[in-house]
């Protein structure tokens, strides 16, 4: 009786083409999945900082601006009140991202002077942030109406 220990070539081989087959089946949906993530994330960031604003604005009684930090979105957003000091800052969003918005003030009731669309897209897909003068907001698939 032989004793052998180990993988012949062959089986070696077989099992190389069926990692190979699993890999390329499975790159591309994890691609779109990626995508979808970073378009979520940055979405979520930047409504968070709208209701982070609102928020201080209703606790303090004081006005609060959402805006792009050095005037560029693609380098983030940030909150500050209304002595110009930044309360709060998001992480710079993927290169992939862009951000369609102005800036916005929450007044210290928690209302905002006219209606903000917030337009989140990425190559594939556009999501949007809708605030009423109210200072309600929701967060949308799909393009601003």
């Amino acid at each position: 009786m032989n004793n052998s220990q180990g993988l012949t070539l062959l089986e070696l081989l077989i099992v190389m083409a069926i990692v190979a087959i699993f890999a390329v089946i499975g790159v591309p949906s994890f691609s779109s999945f990626v995508a979808k993530e970073r378009l979520a994330v940055a979405t979520n960031e930047l409504y968070n900082g709208y209701r982070f604003a609102r928020n201080e604005a209703l606790k303090t009684s004081s006005s609060m601006t959402l805006d792009a930090v050095s005037g560029d979105w693609s380098l983030g957003w940030q909150v500050k009140n209304s002595a110009g000091t930044v309360l709060f800052e998001s992480k710079v969003p993927h290169s992939s991202i862009t951000v369609s918005a102005s800036a916005v003030t929450v007044k210290g009731m928690g209302s905002v002077s006219s209606a903000v669309n917030y337009s989140i897209t990425d190559a594939t897909d556009t999501n949007c942030i809708l605030i009423l003068t109210s200072g309600q907001s929701k967060s949308q698939n799909g393009n601003c109406p």
